[in-house]
């Protein structure tokens, strides 16, 4: 694969997420900020990475659900990181050191939430037993912890150009 053709392939990703906010925010009609859907939209993506993850994790390295849901965590973050910055907080995007201070800060300030999502995920597994259900309760916990947070302490303080997220019905050239 050519690296241009693998440049078309890396921008597909966000511009669907900017479709798919667009519909969103209609479907809303505007109540949510837009920011907000994309973030949400970039998380289902991370559900599907985190359940892939567990369910191979699970498969092939060890039974241990915990150890198994900690790892599927950890890369599930880090995709999320890296499409947000590409996708949701294009306008405030990081690059160079700065995405890696930010992904060493964003770590840290969701850690509360991943942590959190790891008690309950692992105490409803003890409940009920079901893995992928277990672990979507973690995540669903973690998700708006980590919305407000992330904006506020990983873009917002480290963009070199930070700027107010978009309204409703607003555009960037």
């Amino acid at each position: 694969m050519s690296a241009l053709a693998y440049d078309r392939e890396i921008i597909v990703l966000p511009r669907l997420i900017q479709q798919l906010t667009n519909v969103g925010s209609f479907m809303t009609c505007g109540l949510l900020p837009r920011s907000m859907i994309s973030f949400l939209i970039v998380g289902s993506l991370g559900v599907v990475v985190h359940m892939a993850v567990l369910n191979a994790v699970m498969w092939l390295v060890t039974d241990n659900f915990r150890y198994a849901n900690a790892c599927a965590m950890l890369v599930a973050a880090t995709f999320n990181y890296l499409l947000n910055n590409k996708a949701t907080y294009s306008h405030t995007r990081l690059s160079g050191k700065r995405i890696i201070a930010g992904y060493a800060i964003y770590l840290a300030i969701t850690s509360a939430g991943l942590a959190l999502s790891l008690l309950i995920s692992g105490e409803v597994y003890d409940r009920i037993g079901m893995p992928m259900a277990s672990a979507l309760c973690g995540i669903v916990v973690g998700s708006m912890w980590n919305y407000f947070m992330s904006y506020n302490f990983v873009w917002k303080l480290l963009s070199p150009k930070s700027v107010p997220a978009l309204s409703d019905g607003e555009v960037r050239p």
